[in-house]
């Protein structure tokens, strides 16, 4: 992760310690997935948090350790999107995605019905999608 966006996770509650490259390795594996590196850079300082990213805006980043748990839990909603792996929540439950195929992020209600309710853009890449969170 870049050493700039470190201070946007200043007023988050971090799960220390991060994870090794072994654990990596074993639940991308088990995702089936390959996560984006600069994620992953993050999961290595801490895995997931939870708190205020900027002004507006609050994050609960999951563990990476428990995302194959948390994406079987959201299994009803994300049959409808398949190509999406859920990473996080807001405390409005406003869900935030990695689009598998494309290695961009998203956000959509926890209730969306895909036919009618958008699925949001919010970066590119990682570093693109907590600067979205920190200025909204």
């Amino acid at each position: 992760m870049k050493h700039d966006l470190t201070t946007l996770f200043e007023q988050t509650e971090k799960n220390y310690p991060g994870l090794n490259d072994f654990d990596i390795i074993r639940i991308q594996k088990d995702l089936e997935f390959e996560l984006p590196t600069e994620y992953l850079d993050l999961m290595k300082v801490f895995n997931g948090c939870e708190g205020e990213v900027g002004e507006n805006s609050w994050l609960l980043l999951f563990e990476m350790s428990r995302l194959v748990e948390v994406n079987k839990n959201y299994s009803y909603l994300l049959k409808d999107i398949p190509n999406y792996l859920l990473i996080g929540k807001d405390a409005a439950d406003t869900g935030y995605a990695i689009h598998k195929e494309k290695g961009t992020f998203h956000s959509f209600g926890l209730m969306s019905n895909f036919k009618t309710d958008p699925i949001e853009f919010c970066g590119n890449n990682f570093n693109e999608f907590i600067l979205y969170l920190y200025n909204y």
